[in-house]
């Protein structure tokens, strides 16, 4: 069936995504019995959008920021991290390096005007384990004098709204297709965990598309440099490098390299000294060794722990899984990838293995995976992003308790999707036009 053009159906379809998502930003919490069927309301009329309606470039990027704009008035309802980006702004601003001291060695030293801020922290005990670019962002606000928690929040999402417009934009460029770009522009999990709730990763994907269009135009060292700002923006697109090998060549690939770990140690300077450098690591071995959420495969892992040793095996199965995924991806780098292997399917791959084996997957970090599919074409990314929000399910008054049984249809889903798309070469979603 053919698509139809914005018109008043449309504005009737995109009302039924708005108005879920509003209801969830500012009436509900991620506690709420009525979180994930409401989502599920949004969800819906976000397909229908995406199969039904044609838009031009211009009503997508019209519609994805009146939308986003809607969801600057309310503190974030899913997540608390942001006190964690307010506090490493406030303290470097202040000549504190964030990743120096925890907060909890902190407080004692610093005026009391930091101590509601504290107290709202859901990591009192940890090092930062945001790298620098996110630490200049999240200084931004203090710089100009803004302290309060409110305009903290919107420095911090009118910047991260222009990184997403400038993403949407980099994807139309790569695709020449608004109905791939709508894909990522219209997804309700983007918006709420981006915009509304303020994760960076918005920042990490624009960084990566850019970097893919420096690569496509044979530009290797502007790739590398795009690249580089991801990595300074979260660690996780680190990952990605062994993929240079085969793309770029042996020659082209080392001296990316090299160009790659001269940004990053320009821009880790200002913080650099033995103590911050074994504070990271230590923020980052927690997070390896003691978080755990929505993990498909750790899961089963603990489960067979829980069976054979009788206790939670986090402190050895989530190192071990890590080097699982790291040596699969360094193998399918190598092995596998080659020059005519096009880079968003590389990428996601890449991603794939990562999250299948990661101890802690928070819906946002799916967010680039659900990017990249408007280049691959593969549609259980998109899939994904509607079924991730089960593992909501499991926050109540009274704390978290995984969810299993609902992960469990999360990932059978996603990964029996997953296989039939990747063996099959066979993109879902390859007749979005």
């Amino acid at each position: 069936m053919p698509k139809k053009p914005f018109g008043l159906k449309t504005a009737w379809l995109i009302l039924g995504l708005l108005i879920p998502i509003l209801c969830i930003q500012y009436g509900m919490t991620r506690s709420s019995v009525w979180l994930v069927p409401v989502y599920g309301i949004a969800f819906l009329s976000y397909l229908f959008i995406v199969f039904k309606v044609e838009f031009s470039i211009k009503q997508l990027m019209i519609v994805a920021v009146v939308i986003r704009l809607t969801l600057f008035f309310g503190s974030p309802s899913l997540s608390d991290d942001y006190f964690r980006f307010i506090w490493d702004g406030q303290i470097w601003s202040a000549g504190i390096s964030p990743y120096q001291s925890t907060p909890e060695a902190l407080i004692d030293g610093l005026p009391d005007q930091y101590q509601p801020l504290y107290e709202s922290l859901n990591s009192q005990v940890y090092h930062s384990t945001y790298p620098p670019f996110s630490q200049y962002i999240f200084s931004i606000p203090s710089l100009f004098g803004v302290n309060d928690i409110f305009w903290s929040m919107t420095v911090m999402r009118v910047i991260l709204l222009l990184f997403e417009m400038g993403a949407i934009y980099l994807l139309f460029h790569l695709t020449k297709r608004v109905a791939r770009v709508l894909i990522y522009a219209l997804n309700p999990l983007v918006m709420l965990e981006l915009t509304a709730n303020l994760h960076f990763e918005g920042v990490v994907i624009f960084f990566i598309l850019l970097a893919w269009w420096f690569y496509q135009q044979k530009k290797w060292v502007g790739g590398s440099v795009a690249l580089s700002f991801g990595v300074l923006t979260k660690l996780t697109p680190l990952m990605f490098l062994p993929i240079l090998l085969k793309k770029l060549g042996w020659r082209k690939s080392l001296l990316s390299y090299f160009l790659i770990g001269f940004v990053l140690v320009i821009f880790f300077l200002p913080f650099l000294s033995l103590e911050i450098v074994a504070g990271l690591g230590s923020g980052l071995d927690l997070f390896f060794r003691k978080f755990e959420f929505n993990a498909g495969l750790f899961f089963l892992v603990r489960e067979m722990g829980f069976w054979i040793k009788g206790y939670d095996v986090v402190q050895t199965a989530g190192p071990w899984l890590s080097v699982i995924a790291l040596v699969l991806i360094v193998s399918y780098s190598v092995f596998i990838v080659n020059n005519k292997t096009e880079w968003a399917k590389a990428f996601s791959i890449v991603l794939f293995i990562q999250l299948l084996f990661a101890t802690t997957v928070h819906p946002w970090y799916i967010i680039p995976l659900l990017a990249f599919s408007s280049i691959t074409k593969f549609a259980f990314p998109l899939v994904w992003s509607g079924l991730i929000f089960l593992s909501y399910l499991g926050y109540s008054d009274q704390g978290y308790q995984h969810p299993l049984s609902w992960i469990a249809l999360e990932y059978v889903v996603v990964i029996g999707l997953a296989a039939f798309e990747l063996l099959k070469n066979k993109p879902l979603l390859e007749n979005v036009e």
